[in-house]
């Protein structure tokens, strides 16, 4: 178990070409445009992959396959726990005392969205782009591996 602390705990959804982003709701309950990746705060006693799970169902009524840890990020002092999957579910009931808006971007729509200063946090884009090297980096290991199985 790891002795540092994360504040929140954030998911990649990746779907094809495109990862999907909210709207979470804020103090006043209005729609702002600022997207940001699923999730929310850890519960005390609760691990950081736990906490992406249970908030990605809550928020969004959907399990989750196999989390891949992208990495760790700080924001308003804080550090935040990011974790991605290759997503081919589907969303379910969307919490909307959480979420205020859901929609699928590709990577052009994020950096769009992070150019017009639209990202909640900021490390939206560079976690996105973190998770599809590391995807790249799994592929092409399963691919050697393969291959010397074959040998």
């Amino acid at each position: 178990m790891s002795a540092k602390k994360y504040r929140t705990s954030r998911c990649i959804l990746k779907a094809n070409d495109e990862f999907l982003l909210v709207v979470h709701n804020n103090y006043h309950g209005t729609n702002d445009g600022i997207w940001g990746l699923p999730g929310g705060r850890i519960d005390w006693g609760e691990q950081p992959i736990q906490t992406a799970r249970r908030e990605i169902y809550e928020e969004l009524d959907t399990d989750l396959g196999e989390l891949h840890d992208v990495g760790e990020w700080s924001y308003k002092g804080y550090q935040h726990k990011v974790f991605g999957t290759v997503f081919d579910g589907k969303i379910g009931r969307i919490d909307d005392n959480e979420i205020l808006e859901v929609d699928w971007f590709t990577l052009d729509g994020v950096r769009a969205l992070s150019a017009k200063d639209s990202l909640h946090t900021g490390f939206e884009l560079d976690s996105i782009e973190q998770f599809l090297t590391l995807l790249g980096a799994i592929s092409a290991h399963r691919k050697t591996r393969k291959y010397k199985k074959r040998r």
